[in-house]
């Protein structure tokens, strides 16, 4: 019996030992204890100049924001510590203070959200990035923006560029003859993307693909007496909306965009075949010439969205 009761007693005796030592350390003295930015602003001038025109430091001006613990120790914890090791780095207490440049995705991200969790980050947790291990600090300078004021303090100076720094097969389609306005700064990738999650696929701003681009192209929503089917189905089903190298970011050039259902017609399908210029679907808009109300019509003889 004393025998198996041997192992038993060196493994309490052991946790005893540990805890003593714990109990013992420097670090476990004490719990850090919030201190304000003040304490900051002598060994971290930097990043103390920018945090002065910082949207969080105005959340630490208005109360109604952030009740408490506001400022630096928001995000970085308590810095009492932290600050009496007077830059020590062999003390214990000097990595007491988070550091957001050497912690894990998800740290950052539950830092972050312990403010930034409603509005449009409610769904970040369902979002690609999420899924995706991607940290918000990867988008976002706190200190050191390179963004106008009011563009959330994004690591480029806009959201395009930001976006398809990881998105390299959208610059790509971006610089295509047919593209959305996005060269020219008219949009950006967040009016139809919200990058911090949505219900729908793609992260869009929208239900549904077709919801998103009745937005803008409100003439196509119908309802119309007579309703093109794959249109109705999804406006991508035609479109390639990042940019395409075909009139109005088609998927291919008409009539062959045409024929990818059309197959068989009751027009003779030797035109198409032969690629014969002197047919009316080889020139200008080719089925469009006549079929114009593609999108739908509501003409009483409109079966065939003619004109």
């Amino acid at each position: 019996m004393r025998q198996r009761g041997l192992p038993f007693a060196a493994v309490l005796l052991g946790a005893a030992l540990l805890q003593l030592a714990i109990a013992r350390s420097p670090a476990s003295q004490s719990a850090p204890q919030y201190v304000g930015s003040e304490a900051c602003k002598d060994c971290h001038q930097e990043e103390w100049g920018a945090f002065q025109t910082n949207p969080h430091h105005r959340a630490e001006m208005d109360a109604h924001v952030i009740a408490d613990h506001t400022g630096c120790e928001s995000c970085h914890g308590p810095g009492s510590l932290h600050v009496a090791a007077g830059g020590d780095t062999s003390d214990a207490g000097f990595a007491t203070i988070r550091n957001l440049r050497r912690a894990s995705a998800d740290e950052v991200v539950r830092t972050c959200r312990g403010c930034h969790s409603g509005g449009e980050q409610v769904y970040w947790d369902q979002s690609s990035h999420a899924r995706n291990g991607v940290a918000c600090t990867q988008c976002h300078s706190i200190h050191h923006p390179r963004s106008d004021a009011d563009a959330a303090l994004l690591k480029t100076h806009d959201v395009n560029n930001l976006c398809i720094s990881c998105h390299k097969e959208k610059r790509t389609a971006m610089a295509r003859s047919a593209h959305m306005p996005l060269r020219e700064g008219s949009m950006t990738c967040a009016d139809c993307h919200n990058p911090h999650g949505a219900p729908s696929e793609h992260m869009i701003r929208a239900a549904t693909t077709n919801d998103l681009c009745y937005k803008c192209h409100a003439d196509k929503r119908g309802p119309f007496l007579w309703d093109h089917a794959p249109v109705r189905e999804n406006c991508l089903n035609c479109h390639q909306p990042h940019g395409s190298n075909n009139d109005k970011v088609l998927a291919s050039r008409r009539p062959y965009l045409c024929q990818r259902c059309h197959i068989v017609t009751r027009h003779p399908s030797v035109s198409y075949d032969a690629r014969d210029l002197a047919s009316n679907r080889m020139f200008n808009r080719s089925c469009n010439n006549c079929h114009s109300q593609i999108h739908g019509s509501n003409h009483p003889s409109g079966r065939y969205f003619l004109r």
